[in-house]
């Protein structure tokens, strides 16, 4: 008899839970090669034509004829599955590792199952098994690594979407989403641990994301109380020259510039010459700008390269693209070979990033705690994020709070995912949940525009699809175009009037508008939202019975939201209620615990609610 073949698909996605299998009872008295092959025949005829039940029923014929036949017995679990009855398909695949733990269909389809289940432990040892059946499979390997995910184990993550991203000529788009699902996650995992430091690697984090979003005055603040501190952050004066000059203070921008790029200090920063040469642009002064320029290319030509969104847009404004291009065209001329670790400290000093990231990164074995600080920020300004993420790793392990391997770990990580998501959405732009995660992660970054654009590809492709509805709302709410945040709230309230999130934006547009009785309702409905955005909720019920005259509800409810307080608002609130019900002592309290949080409230606006 011919052996008979799996008839799994490509396109199977597992939603399975335990259950038992169940037998026909007695077998039929044909047992013939001949009934088999038909029986074959029939259910593959059947599964084609999409009549799974039916196939169903002709596996169960194939099996009780011959038992032990176990590409049937998948088959079944197969066909189980694709007609909804998951307990009868976990069954079957379970039925069949019992006979051969090594197989790959079934410990793949149950490790799959397991993961829409939400549960990765018990993912882990099938998709285990599945990928060293099939080390090239991608399907294997991206159900591996999204197990290791769930788990929070992001190093092995990693290594499993890379080497899925690697198959397939690199065009494995879920390998590329996972993979930038995963450096995200480092980026927050990060943020966590940096969000409550007092060091200035912080407050610099914060500035760049001032930055980033156009609030120049803010960065500008920010960024001036590193400098002017004890404790100096790497190229913290270039940031706050690069904020003056965005914010038209050459004067001021070159100042900073200057300072952080002085042949006379023990430590010099390259992106200061970058700044130098910006700053000449903006004035009309193309010949210094390219000096400049040149200069720095003399010094560091990858980083030049690698750093080119710094001055770009200045260079070509002032009519000097064609000289840019030419200084970014050259060809990097750094002898690694006469790099050594000792020498590492004195290439960061001169901004020579390059031969400092490659110095260290031939001993990364053997390097200490300093070498591996060195080797986080010169190759994190060459763009060698792999050697930043893993020597930040070590650091950590050594010492999980240190601030300085979680802002360069913020950064690399970050950076690392927007390229893998885009490489994704590359991939396959028609998928919805790209441009929504990368929407999402670009209004993190404060690009609004942007974001707003991927949220509307995605309703493009998908006009219901709440979660792109739900983003762009978010993105236009926080971009101060209310109208268009309700209009596109309201499409998703319409189709669900129960969605929480909605329901949650359309009570605080209201309550923004001060239209707290139409607000009260949505925000009732909305206390079920995902915990941290429940804080917020019972933010704004407060406002509505503080309006009412309702104090104890008041009270209660922003008692509830304190946990999200990042600048002494909701104390101060809390304060002012307590005085309305005569409690001095419990006003007094809340109101010193807002001017603790409010002398500090810049530290921590990096990590506020989104």
């Amino acid at each position: 008899m011919r052996t008979a073949r799996l008839l799994l698909r490509d396109t199977l996605t597992a939603t399975l839970i335990g259950c038992s299998m169940i037998w026909a009872g007695t077998l039929p008295a044909q047992s013939t090669e001949a009934s088999i092959e038909q029986l074959w025949r029939d259910a593959s005829a059947a599964q084609q034509a999409q009549q799974f039940s039916r196939a169903a029923t002709l596996y169960e014929k194939i099996l009780s004829l011959q038992p032990d036949l176990i590409e049937a017995e998948i088959n079944l679990g197969l066909m189980h599955q694709l007609s909804g009855d998951l307990h009868a398909a976990m069954s079957c695949f379970q039925h069949a590792l019992a006979k051969d733990q090594t197989l790959y269909a079934p410990n793949l389809l149950i490790g799959l199952d397991y993961l829409k289940l939400d549960d990765p432990g018990d993912a882990l040892p099938y998709l285990k098994r599945a990928t060293a059946s099939k080390p090239h499979s991608a399907e294997s390997l991206v159900g591996l690594a999204n197990s290791y995910l769930q788990l929070h184990r992001y190093s092995e993550a990693e290594e499993q979407f890379k080497q899925a991203t690697e198959l397939q000529d690199g065009k494995n788009a879920d390998a590329w989403y996972g993979l930038g699902a995963t450096y995200f996650s480092m980026e927050k995992e990060a943020e966590g641990g940096l969000r409550h430091s007092s060091s200035p690697f912080r407050d610099v984090l914060l500035g760049e994301a001032y930055l980033e979003q156009g609030q120049q005055d803010k960065a500008i603040a920010t960024l001036k109380g590193v400098v002017d501190g004890p404790s100096p952050v790497p190229c913290a004066r270039s940031l706050l020259g690069f904020a003056y000059l965005r914010n038209s203070k050459n004067d001021d921008a070159a100042k900073e510039f200057q300072l952080d790029w002085n042949p006379q200090s023990s430590s010099e920063c390259l992106l200061a010459k970058l700044g130098m040469a910006a700053a000449f642009a903006d004035r009309g002064d193309r010949d210094d700008a390219l000096r400049e320029l040149r200069e720095a290319a003399e010094i560091d030509l990858v980083f030049v390269q690698k750093n080119a969104d710094f001055f770009w847009n200045y260079l070509t404004k002032a009519g000097a693209e064609t000289g840019t291009r030419e200084i970014l065209g050259l060809m990097d001329t750094v002898d690694v070979e006469k790099a050594r670790p000792s020498l590492a400290e004195g290439f960061w000093n001169h901004g020579r990033y390059s031969a400092c990231s490659s110095a260290l990164a031939a001993s990364s074995v053997s390097l200490n705690v300093l070498q591996l600080r060195l080797l986080s920020r010169c190759s994190y300004y060459t763009d060698r994020d792999e050697l930043v993420l893993d020597a930040t790793a070590r650091l950590l392990k050594a010492s999980p709070a240190d601030p300085e391997a979680l802002y360069w770990r913020i950064q690399s990580a970050e950076r690392l995912g927007l390229s893998s998501l885009s490489t994704a959405t590359s991939i396959n732009p028609e998928s919805v949940s790209l441009h929504v995660l990368m929407g999402d992660m670009l209004r993190g970054k404060g690009s609004s525009s942007d974001a707003a654009n991927e949220y509307r590809k995605a309703i493009a492709l998908k006009p219901e699809f709440i979660a792109a509805h739900l983003g762009l709302a978010r993105d236009l709410n926080s971009d101060g175009n209310t109208a268009g945040a309700e209009s596109e709230v309201q499409y998703v309230l319409n189709l669900n009037p129960d969605e929480p999130e909605a329901n949650y934006l359309m009570g605080e547009i209201l309550v923004n508008r001060s239209e707290f009785a139409a607000a009260l309702p949505f925000l009732l409905k909305a206390v079920h939202v995902v915990p941290g955005e429940a804080l917020y909720v019972h933010a704004d019920l407060s406002r509505i019975y503080e309006e009412r005259g309702e104090f104890a509800l008041a009270i209660a409810e922003i008692e509830q939201a304190l946990p999200a307080d990042i600048d002494g608002s909701y104390y101060y609130r809390l304060g002012r209620l307590y005085q309305k019900t005569g409690n001095r002592a419990a006003a007094a309290r809340a109101l010193e615990q807002s001017s603790e949080l409010r002398r500090t409230a810049d530290s921590a606006a990096h990590f506020e609610h989104r």
